[in-house]
């Protein structure tokens, strides 16, 4: 009986203290914090840039999330879209928005696991950000992911 009561007592501290493991959701946004936080540690700490924007959403099945934004022709930017644990490969696709015919125009797309997209706005600009899950890990219809868009940090020098 002492032998049950010891390991009920162990297990039952397992459980409590390692909640981690066993209450992190399927839909948590915990790990996707995670990413982006060592993320934009090495981006502004390593490698001098600044972080202008940062989007979080979720997609499910084969949806698709739009972001829009006008961009600074002061600055060349990255665009990077990261995914959370459940997401194997992602895809953004860029437009901007002609000033003179109201058009969208096409600029780039690019599909990885963390794919990235440098712009260099000609003037003043709207841009388009849309981003699809190509490809979920298995098991997976659902994913977490983050937009960071970025450039030089014009404070500290190049």
């Amino acid at each position: 009986m002492k032998y049950l009561i010891t390991t009920a007592i162990i297990l039952s501290s397992l459980f409590l203290f390692n909640s981690r493991s066993f209450s992190q959701s399927a839909t948590t946004m915990q790990d996707i914090i995670e990413t982006v936080s060592t993320k934009v540690i090495e981006l502004e700490d390593q490698r001098n840039q600044e972080i202008v924007n940062m989007t979080f959403d979720l997609i499910v099945n084969t949806g698709k999330k739009t972001v829009w934004r006008y961009l600074d022709p002061a600055f060349d930017y990255d665009v990077m879209v990261l995914g959370d644990r459940r997401v194997e490969k992602l895809k953004i696709t860029v437009y901007k928005k002609n000033s003179k015919t109201n058009e969208w125009e096409f600029v780039d797309e690019y599909s990885d696991d963390k794919p990235v997209i440098r712009l260099d706005p000609q003037e003043f600009e709207q841009y388009e950000f849309t981003v699809n899950i190509d490809k979920f890990k298995t098991g997976s219809t659902t994913g977490h992911f983050a937009l960071i868009l970025y450039h030089q940090n014009p404070e500290r020098g190049k």
